[in-house]
């Protein structure tokens, strides 16, 4: 059993919900809502993808507080297809009977419930919460030496399933802020959330 976590779910504290996939997704999601000002916003962490189902079913859909919600946001990656992961989280959400939005940042409404849901990076490419931090420092000068380092790794036939990761962490490493996660690193400060790569994700974050 996990260790209980101040994003680890108990009851609807708030009138927006945001849910993600993972505590370092939390992290960094509580960090950009804190530069918007958006201190409101509950955060609760499912702790993996197969988890939204049950979560958005068994747990948030029999909510005694469940009335008092008004805006529920959904944040998951696309890993190797944005539209299935999408159609994931929509069938979750008609399965949990919860409105369920046509497309990626556009919200459905139900009375006085709306829902919305983010597919990181970009609602259309595959990739991850770290492919979208990638772009926001594409212009670094430490980007080219990543680049390098990627394709030595290659050339030594190291294997490289996770490549958003590898790069990310060797961003981390490169000075900035090594030994930390890309939530850690965003509670540090190290994302410039004015990078135009943030800005759907803001906008996404600020409907809440």
């Amino acid at each position: 059993m996990p260790r209980r976590n101040q994003f680890d779910f108990d009851d609807i504290e708030s009138d927006a919900l945001l849910l993600v996939e993972g505590i370092d997704d939390a992290r960094f999601c509580a960090a950009l809502l804190r530069h918007l000002n958006k201190p409101d916003v509950q955060i609760a962490a499912v702790r993996g993808t197969a988890n939204f189902r049950p979560f958005l079913s068994n747990v948030l859909a029999r909510s005694d507080n469940l009335t008092r919600l008004r805006r529920l946001g959904i944040v998951r990656d696309a890993d190797a297809s944005a539209a299935s992961s999408f159609q994931s989280l929509r069938d979750a959400l008609a399965n949990a009977n919860l409105p369920a939005p046509s497309s990626p940042w556009q919200p459905a409404q139900t009375g006085n419930l709306s829902v919305s849901v983010a597919i990181l990076p970009d609602g259309a490419s595959p990739g991850t919460m770290e492919d979208l931090c990638l772009r926001s420092i594409a212009d670094r000068p430490e980007s080219p030496c990543i680049d390098q380092y990627i394709v030595c790794l290659s050339a030594a036939g190291v294997p490289d399933r996770q490549l958003g990761k590898t790069r990310l962490y060797a961003y981390l490493a490169a000075g900035n802020e090594p030994g930390r996660r890309l939530g850690e690193a965003a509670d540090a400060g190290v994302w410039d959330w004015t990078a135009p790569a943030f800005a759907q994700v803001a906008q996404f974050l600020s409907s809440l």
